[in-house]
């Protein structure tokens, strides 16, 4: 009874093959986000890549819960200082991509490998969020392959097929779906997709505001539009002297700062001090 239970432990660990598509599958799901999700999120798959490598080379053991945990709240904390926020468009796809390489460090057995499989499909998805032309859509096509690939190498010893037969079978059942897509795509009512979003279209845009949170303090670090131009009518003063003063937003409600109540909406007076310059 033990040994039959040991011989079907052993069938159910991923083959190689899954295994190696996997990985690049997780790496071509990733690319289309990167202009969209913190860039310390490669470190952290390709750290997770090597770590659960080095298991399937039984160098090292999979990382127990206390590590997997240290993992996940400060994937979370990170997202949270890059993002300003947990919630939203943005903040939401870079949670599930973290989820979704988090997870490649749980993968045992062939169940395991499903549920990451159908949620790289669902994270292919995410990415039309962003970009819903025509070369996204024909790029999508490659994390799509790479995970038929992979959904193929599970049910494939471990070295019995090389990775090239893999993908060419997978293109291949990838191919035969295509009429099936393009009669769908014909037949099938036009309506309002499902997953549109309201996104903020003056992130990372210089400009004033009367309000602004952590978030949009982060986006417009990022930003490298300009500001305003500023021509003097005589000698350029020192670099030093450039300041100028704009909206003061003193009231904080624990979220986000605004300007002050007391004030009413209106600027306080300030005593002018120094040389005056003439600008326009």
């Amino acid at each position: 009874m033990s040994v039959r239970r040991a011989v079907r432990q052993t069938q159910q660990h991923i083959p190689r093959n899954s295994l190696v598509w996997l990985l690049v599958a997780q790496a071509l799901v990733i690319i289309p986000h990167l202009l969209h999700v913190p860039l310390w999120l490669v470190g952290l798959w390709l750290g997770c890549a090597a770590w659960r490598v080095q298991v399937f080379r039984m160098r090292v053991p999979f990382p127990n819960g206390w590590v997997k945990a240290i993992l996940m709240v400060s994937s979370g904390f990170a997202v949270y200082l890059s993002r300003g926020s947990l919630v939203g468009l943005d903040a939401g796809v870079a949670l599930l991509i973290t989820a979704f390489i988090l997870k490649l460090l749980e993968v045992r057995t062939r169940r395991d490998a499903l549920v990451v499989i159908f949620l790289g499909f669902f994270t292919v998805v995410t990415s039309y969020l962003f970009a819903d032309s025509l070369l996204a859509a024909l790029y999508s096509v490659l994390p799509v392959i790479a995970l038929l690939s992979a959904l193929l190498g599970l049910q494939q010893s471990s070295y019995a097929t090389r990775p090239m037969a893999t993908l060419k079978k997978a293109a291949s059942l990838f191919a035969q779906a295509i009429p099936l897509m393009l009669l769908l795509f014909v037949l099938f009512p036009r309506l309002e997709p499902l997953w549109s979003l309201p996104q903020a279209k003056d992130k990372g845009t210089v400009g004033l505001s009367s309000s602004m949170s952590p978030g949009d303090l982060t986006e417009l670090g990022q930003s490298s539009a300009l500001a305003f131009r500023a021509r003097f009518d005589g000698a350029i003063p020192a670099q030093s002297q450039l300041y100028w003063r704009a909206l003061t937003l003193p009231h904080f409600d624990g979220r986000s700062w605004s300007i002050s109540e007391r004030f009413g909406g209106q600027a306080p007076q300030w005593q002018p001090q120094g040389e005056s310059l003439s600008y326009s």
